[in-house]
């Protein structure tokens, strides 16, 4: 904030009229008949009225505890420091309610007479006070007593019962009939008539000092009340008066924070208000200046100095505006205009052209010096089209119908100024006096002129646009002329120079103002530009919407610069102006809007021949508006500096409101949220500002705006923390703010328990398919495993029923020869011979048919290993091994057989060439797989026949891989020279073995079932 002073209530020097009011009735939704206000300390106001409990945000009004009450008509409340109220009933019902956290608990009220509760009162000690028309009673935790008195009842006694009552900070309680002032001291059993004190219906008012005041119909003074705790007898000192009151004065006293009264009046009501000790001032606010009601019941002060009138219909704020309307000058009908000059401002009202322009002081030229009203300089002045100065001597003329005049040092015009021939005074548009002291006029549809000693000169200019233009001298001793259109000159003394097609983007000029750095401020429709002499700098509309249709602009001593534009009054440092427009920087245009929210009165109005602002010689800012003259003191602004309280009121889901949401737990399956919020500042709440942000959902701060709710959507089951923090309309945070958790359960279908369900589920299914593809894959293998072995059995058949049967066949014939033959003949022992080798072959044959149709199992392994190991030839003594871990299993005959052949190509090698001392065959009978691995201790392989697959014209490594891929195996050579060979192969139990080994759960099954 600039230039900002320390918050304050309403100045006691301004009239009602210059605040800034607002009303709500009930065509607002307001109640009727507000009887009493009070702030708890959230900042809510509670308003008690006769359609029942309201809270007020300082825009929404809602209706509290409707249905929880015993009577809606209620008169009386007062808020505890816990949160709770206590609320009294204008209808006589017998209860005293308190109210808290939504509950309502109800206190009988046992009195002769009426029970109707006309005000509440918390005594400094926390004992609650009440009265009735008749009696003041005091609860005392269970029940209310009555305190015994002797000014008698309302009814029995003219002038009798309880008219006012209070209770003082030292715990004293007053009470006021129509004659009489009463007291009870603390302690004490029974009032007291205080002597020298009068009665009457004034009401009792706190002082900003913390003490006990009220009024009287006999002095007409507000007067403070002595402090009897620690004074002795029943003699108390006479009434101390603190400030004049008018009479007759009726009901509610206000005595607000600057020691100013407001009153109500009997005669009529209303608002009134003194000002001033010596002389006092009084004025008044009705309904005709748009006091919601005259009838006013109750007034109160808030935390941030508004002032709040109930009414009859409804409910009134006050609230210090920085903008002051000023009554001094009336209001024209157009045309006006406003100039500041070294020897005041001047302030033409416009012309009205009403029968009553002659003595409603409208069509005339006013004065206004610092720190002074207005004062009027000429009368009916006529209708006035500009005024200019002279910057030398300080003097003002003015342009209207009867020509160009100089105003006089006694108030009077003088004659008007001799015009060039042939143009009459009513031509005159516009009308400036340059540095050296010549006068210049431009005339419609004739152009421009200047006069110098040796008469009138005309001034060539060509405008693209329009007829007439407006005359601005700049302090470097130029004049510039603008006309609508865009078009634009400057003349230094002959030299004419022509921006209209170079000037500054801003749309049609509307403003030229001379700036005190020597160049130029010019506004536009949409936009601002500076001239510096030789360039223009302007910053647009476009990217700064409150500059659209700049009317006024002027600048402060202090360094603040003020703009008038259709968005309101824009208030920006000098600095930050300067430095923003001249590197076109629209986001360091960092600046204050004022406007009707700050009693801005209107739009601005009169900027066709010149400025809708000036600055006076006293430091206010004056502006133009359609509705009067306005002005501001920079020295002298508000600020609030009080940060907002934050409170979230309700979350709203599945149809379905909850208030005071905090540790909420929803419905499960929520997925959309609606939350409400507030921050309690009664000045300018549409001002507030928010941010907020979700937990788990909002990475960073959301900028709200003035806006109050936030919505989300799909959500997910789990805890959320909601945070919301606040401005006032002064940009005071409340960082802090307001925050409140909510949690969302997960359906059934959310849960952990579903989650896990569908992970085992799909675990289940992807098993399945592994299993299903497993078993397609053995399927595969095992059927083309089995075409081998029958293609195997087939060709030993053949073999068996062809070869085999032919030859033996073949050696019947060949014995039957043999036999012809004599034993002694050379050819008989040569028969034998060949018949014992063709026994041997086809014995060998019969092997290799028996060897074709397999082996009828896989546990032969071990042995055939042993087998190869025996009939292996070598020198050398080798040591041979074979070791079983697991539990031999059946294999496939096929596979037996490619392992053995595989086996035994590398045995036979580690016998023959590696010059192994050591040779060792694990077989590793696992579920999962069969694994061979064969070990020597011999002189290894060189590392290039084993990238190479073999040595040329060796087959040897080349055959055990193929024999392993034919079996879908994995196989295995590691060698190095002089470390021994190591071959590895690893065969997929589902190929492997002719049956499968057990699996855990399926040993554990079959176990069970065993048992």
């Amino acid at each position: 904030m600039l230039l900002s002073a320390p918050a304050r209530a309403l100045d006691p020097t301004r009239s009602i009229s210059q605040f800034q009011h607002q009303a709500w009735t009930t065509a607002d939704g307001m109640p009727a008949d507000i009887w009493a206000i009070t702030q708890t300390r959230d900042g809510y106001l509670w308003l008690a009225s006769v359609n029942g409990l309201y809270r007020f945000d300082g825009v929404r009004i809602e209706r509290i505890a409707m249905g929880l009450l015993p009577s809606p008509s209620i008169h009386a409340i007062a808020a505890t420091p816990d949160g709770g109220m206590w609320i009294g009933y204008e209808r006589p019902v017998g209860v005293i309610s308190f109210f808290k956290n939504g509950h309502v608990r109800n206190y009988p009220i046992k009195a002769p007479s009426s029970t109707s509760v006309h005000n509440i009162v918390l005594g400094p000690d926390g004992t609650v006070w009440i009265s009735t028309p008749d009696n003041i009673l005091r609860f005392d935790g269970k029940a209310w007593k009555i305190v015994d008195s002797d000014w008698g009842s309302s009814l029995g006694q003219a002038g009798g019962g309880v008219w006012q009552f209070n209770v003082a900070p030292d715990g004293t309680v007053w009470s006021k009939g129509e004659h009489n002032l009463y007291y009870l001291k603390p302690g004490a059993a029974r009032f007291v008539l205080a002597k020298g004190y009068s009665g009457g219906p004034e009401a009792f008012v706190a002082t900003p000092e913390g003490r006990l005041a009220t009024a009287d119909a006999v002095t007409h003074q507000l007067y403070a009340l002595p402090l009897l705790k620690e004074m002795p007898g029943d003699t108390i000192p006479p009434p101390r008066p603190l400030a004049s009151v008018p009479e007759p004065v009726f009901g509610p006293i206000l005595l607000d924070r600057n020691r100013t009264v407001w009153y109500t009046k009997l005669d009529g009501g209303g608002v009134g208000r003194t000002r001033g000790a010596g002389a006092p001032q009084f004025d008044f606010f009705a309904k005709g200046d748009g006091l919601s009601s005259n009838p006013v019941h109750t007034m109160f002060e808030d935390r941030e100095g508004n002032i709040w009138i109930g009414t009859s219909v409804g409910l009134d704020r006050f609230t210090p505006a920085n903008v002051v309307t000023e009554p001094g000058v009336p209001v024209g009908y157009t045309g006006r205009l406003i100039k500041a000059t070294p020897r005041g401002l001047y302030a033409y009202t416009g012309w009205s052209n009403t029968n009553s322009k002659v003595l409603d002081g409208t069509g005339s030229l006013y004065r206004i010096l610092p720190h002074g009203a207005p004062q009027m300089v000429v009368r009916n002045t006529g209708r006035l089209r500009g005024m200019f100065t002279n910057d030398a001597t300080g003097e003002i003329g003015v342009i209207s119908q009867n020509g160009v005049r100089q105003l006089k040092d006694d108030g009077t015009l003088a004659p008007p100024v001799a015009l060039p021939e042939g143009v009459m005074s009513q031509q005159v548009y516009s009308a400036a006096e340059d540095h050296g002291g010549a006068l210049w006029i431009s005339v419609f549809h004739a152009g421009v002129f200047r006069q110098d000693g040796a008469g009138w000169k005309k001034v060539t200019v060509k405008p693209r646009t329009a007829a007439t233009g407006v005359l601005i001298a700049d302090p470097n001793g130029s004049m510039w002329v603008r006309y609508s259109g865009g078009s634009l000159f400057r003349v230094s003394g002959d030299k004419v120079d022509d921006f209209s097609n170079r000037g500054p983007p801003i749309g049609d000029i509307t403003l030229i103002a001379p700036d005190s750095q020597g160049g130029l401020i010019i506004g536009g429709e949409s936009g601002i530009a500076i001239y510096d002499g030789r360039d223009f700098h302007a910053l647009r509309a476009a990217d700064i919407p409150a500059l659209s249709v700049v009317t006024g602009i002027a600048r402060t001593k202090e360094g603040s610069t003020w703009i008038f534009t259709q968005a309101g009054i824009l208030r920006i440092a000098t600095g930050t102006f300067e430095q923003a427009i001249r590197h076109a920087d629209p986001r360091a245009f960092r600046y204050e809007l004022i406007d009707s929210r700050d009693g801005l009165p209107g739009a601005p109005y009169g900027a066709i021949y010149g400025s809708t602002t000036a600055a006076g010689p006293d430091g206010r800012i004056w502006f133009t508006t359609g509705n009067g003259l306005a002005w501001i003191d920079p020295g002298n602004l508000y600020h609030n500096p009080l940060p907002p309280p934050v409170v979230v009121r309700s979350l709203a889901a599945n149809d379905r409101t909850y208030d005071f949401p905090a540790g909420l737990s929803l419905a499960a399956g929520t997925t959309k949220t609606e939350i409400e919020y507030t921050a309690l500042s009664m000045s300018v709440p549409d001002r507030l500002h928010f941010r907020y942000k979700l937990d788990g959902v909002d990475d960073n701060w959301v900028d709200a705006g003035n806006r109050r709710q936030a919505f989300y959507t799909g959500l997910n089951p789990g805890q959320y923390r909601f945070h919301v923090v606040a401005a006032n309309n002064d940009g005071v945070w409340n960082s802090k703010g307001a925050t409140f958790t909510f949690s969302i359960p997960p359906t059934f279908l959310q849960s952990r328990l579903f989650l896990g369900l569908c992970v085992a589920a799909v675990a289940a299914l992807l098993w399945f398919a592994y299993q299903l593809r497993l078993s397609q894959v053995s399927a595969r293998l095992q059927s083309q495993l089995a075409a081998r072995l029958a293609e195997r059995e087939r060709i030993a058949r053949e073999l068996h029923d062809t070869l085999l049967q032919g030859f033996q066949g073949l050696m019947l014939r060949f014995q039957s020869v043999a036999d012809s033959i004599p034993a002694d003949q050379p050819a008989h022992a040569m028969i034998e011979s060949a018949m014992t080798r063709a026994d041997e072959v086809l014995a060998e044959g019969r092997d290799r048919v028996h060897d074709l149709r397999g082996h009828q199992g896989g546990d032969d392994l071990p042995q055939a290993l042993h087998d190869i190991a025996r009939n292996a030839v070598c020198n050398e003594p080798v040591a041979f091994k074979v070791v079983i871990e697991g539990t031999p299993c059946m294999l496939h005959p096929v596979v037996c057989d490619e392992l053995i052949q595989l086996s035994s190509e590398a045995i036979l090698n580690a016998y023959r060439h590696a010059q192994a001392a050591n040779i060792e065959v694990t077989l590793l009978y696992n579920r999962k797989k069969l694994q061979m691995r064969i070990r020597d201790d011999g002189i290894g392989i060189d590392r290039k026949v084993i990238e190479t697959g073999g040595r040329p014209g060796h087959f040897g490594i080349a055959g055990m891989r193929e024999r392993a891929k034919k079996i879908k195996a994995e196989f295995g050579l590691c060698s190095k020279p002089g470390r021994g060979t190591e071959i590895d192969v690893s065969v997929p139990a589902t190929f492997a073995y002719a049956r499968r080994p057990l699996q855990r759960w399926q040993f554990w099954r079959h176990a069970s079932a065993v048992r």
